[in-house]
């Protein structure tokens, strides 16, 4: 099969949707087809593209069986500005639909969105090459972008929702992270039958639980006897870490807590501003670890932070979730009790969760969770449990499989999802 993927964020980047859509092209090809992947030069989460990359309108490359190309784009300077975000996605649209249409015949057409713009690249496509397209759903484009403040209820979440819509009415599938998405998507009248719940898989390969070995301690001067609070992953405006800097100059004082801030994007120099103005020393911010040390920096932990925005409710699950599960570690979640974050941990039973947008709910949790060691390792247990039972590479992969044997090889055979459920066929 001759696949076509569009996606704004691919290997060598490492957060967001880039592991995953680099992961499924890897599998794919090394499954014997034929994948070709439309990117932008690596930008994120530093908005700005990479060393080694400027100063070029396009670029091919060969990765491990994939054919890449990647196209030049507009980069906002401040991402949560509407106008340069809209800029920022029909940019790259519009450069991946004129580089799509170089590459020459395929079979299917395969996108992640957000952006929405992406799937109306990927629909334009589509029709002038007469082939299906699928999208893979990473986002409700409208209301992320409602729930963090880049869009305002009104004309332009209606017409955002529209074309929405409409790519998803025509799209040959679309694949969902979660039920929420599913749920969403059939109440605003998309058929059951174009639906499929396929998550994210976390690392549990390479992100595995047991003692930590103290190097990230030590390299960051942290003592053996102090309580470490672990935060990984995006800076961006849906995580509202200024509240995690609050929760920390409550607990100033404490000289045995320490709260770690790893990673970069959008809200990185806010938070270093906040954190120089109360003059926290309590505090480490750090950039993105190598990927080598990932699994210690997880096991030197105490308690691993998920932060999001109160307006976030029926988000994703966080990729950062899958992956603390893997370590095995405890969590607790300041975040909306109904969003997807929130019910996933409730199924995994791996954390606590307290109100959002509260620094002293947060320090009192932790406070709970710090006085409970037998609690901590039974929620981390159970995490790892969880992640091993329903978010494993191989699984995820594998209704990826199933789903384009059922769809362009075998169009009898019913697809079944990670953890036995089928999908709506």
């Amino acid at each position: 099969m001759r696949i076509l993927i569009l996606g704004i964020n691919y290997h060598p980047e490492r957060t967001s949707v880039s592991p995953f859509t680099t992961g499924l092209s890897e599998h794919l090809a090394a499954q014997g087809h034929s994948v070709k992947v439309i990117t932008a030069f690596p930008y994120y989460p530093d908005w700005r593209i990479w060393d080694g990359y400027r100063g070029k309108l396009t670029q091919k490359e060969n990765l491990n069986g994939v054919h890449i190309r990647r196209v030049l784009h507009f980069i906002p300077w401040k991402p949560s500005r509407l106008i340069e975000r809209l800029l920022h996605d029909f940019s790259f649209a519009a450069a991946a639909l004129i580089a799509g249409l170089g590459e020459g015949e395929c079979d299917v057409i395969y996108c992640s969105s957000p952006p929405p713009a992406v799937a109306l690249a990927a629909y334009a496509v589509s029709r002038l090459k007469g082939v299906p397209y699928i999208i893979k759903l990473t986002d409700l484009a409208s209301e992320a972008a409602l729930a963090t403040g880049i869009l305002r209820p009104g004309p332009l979440v209606r017409l955002a929702r529209r074309l929405e819509g409409f790519l998803y009415r025509n799209a040959e599938a679309v694949f969902c992270l979660c039920d929420a998405f599913v749920d969403s998507l059939r109440a605003r009248g998309i058929a059951a039958t174009q639906l499929h719940r396929i998550p994210d898989w976390g690392d549990t390969e390479n992100i595995r639980p047991g003692p930590g070995d103290g190097r990230f301690r030590a390299a960051n001067n942290i003592s053996a006897g102090q309580f470490l609070l672990l935060h990984t992953g995006n800076m961006g405006k849906k995580q509202d870490l200024v509240n995690l800097v609050r929760a920390a100059e409550l607990t100033r004082r404490d000289e045995h807590l320490v709260w770690v801030i790893v990673g970069e994007g959008e809200d990185r120099e806010l938070i270093e501003s906040e954190i120089q103005v109360r003059k926290l020393e309590n505090v480490r911010l750090l950039p993105l670890q190598p990927r080598e040390a990932l699994s210690q920096m997880y096991a030197d932990a105490d308690v691993l932070l998920l932060n999001q925005k109160a307006s976030v409710k029926d988000a994703v699950i966080p990729s950062k979730l899958l992956t603390y599960m893997a370590a095995g570690r405890p969590v607790i979640a300041s975040v909306d009790a109904g969003s997807e974050a929130a019910r996933e941990i409730r199924k995994a039973k791996c954390g606590v969760m307290v109100a959002p947008e509260n620094p002293m709910a947060l320090v009192e949790g932790i406070a709970a969770l710090r006085s409970d060691s037998a609690l901590r390792l039974c929620l981390g247990a159970n995490g790892r449990t969880h992640a091993e039972a329903h978010f494993t590479k191989a699984s995820v992969l594998g209704a990826y499989d199933r789903y384009f044997e059922s769809r362009f090889a075998n169009p009898a055979s019913e697809v079944l999802l990670p953890g036995g459920a089928a999908a709506a066929d």
